[in-house]
């Protein structure tokens, strides 16, 4: 039985069970062949880099000049017109916070309450004159004298109170009459020995001076 002849003439296959292989496939060189040698760089364009002293192709080095500050003039503060200056203190410094009156001062002005369980601290600060501090301290001493002795601890706290309002009333007693007052102040009244709550309070007072002696002589004999 013979071979049946090739389709491809120009490839002739030779005779056995298994056609043969073409032949590799060869490329022709094209128009984007590249000669063989070093990698040529192409001509430099129109604007060669510039050369600098120092060597080829490095920049020219910047050069700033020195940078030199004005001084500083600060031109003189000057008011615009019409603005309201700072209003001068008052003479006699500040004024009594009742009626405005000068001369006056600050203090503190204290009272007492004691109810038998339970007591209460009171107080009056504040910047007063000669005379609405002087209402004020009556107020408050007489109250306390009256007020004050009712609970254990009140009987020790009400006479420190009263003690130390006395030192309250000598920085009154240095105040001057107040002048100019702005409005109508506290009215003084009457002593404080001469008030029903004063003279009232007088009784308490006089029991815990008698206590206070005896137990002093008790302690002075022992």
């Amino acid at each position: 039985m013979s071979t049946p002849p090739s389709p491809h003439p120009a490839y002739p296959q030779a005779p056995g069970p298994y056609p043969q292989q073409p032949a590799p496939y060869q490329q022709a060189p094209g128009p984007y062949a590249q000669a063989p040698g070093a990698y040529q760089q192409p001509a430099p364009g129109p604007y060669p880099p510039q050369q600098a002293p120092g060597g080829y192709g490095q920049p020219t080095p910047y050069q700033q000049a020195p940078y030199q500050q004005a001084p500083y003039q600060q031109a003189p503060y000057q008011q615009a017109p019409g603005a309201h200056p700072a209003a001068a203190p008052a003479p006699g410094g500040p004024g009594c916070e009742v009626c405005g009156a000068a001369p006056a001062a600050q203090m503190r002005i204290r009272g007492h309450q004691g109810m038998l369980i339970v007591m209460r601290n009171l107080w009056r600060k504040g910047t007063f004159c000669h005379t609405c501090g002087l209402a004020v301290f009556r107020k408050m001493q007489s109250d306390t004298m009256a007020q004050g002795w009712w609970g254990p601890m009140s009987m020790i706290i009400t006479p420190i109170t009263l003690l130390i309002n006395l030192f309250t009333l000598s920085k009154i007693r240095k105040l001057p009459a107040p002048m100019a007052p702005l409005g109508p102040g506290l009215d003084p009244g009457r002593p404080v020995l001469r008030r029903p709550a004063g003279m009232f309070g007088l009784i308490p007072l006089t029991g815990f001076t008698v206590t206070f002696l005896f137990v002093l002589a008790v302690l002075a004999t022992a």
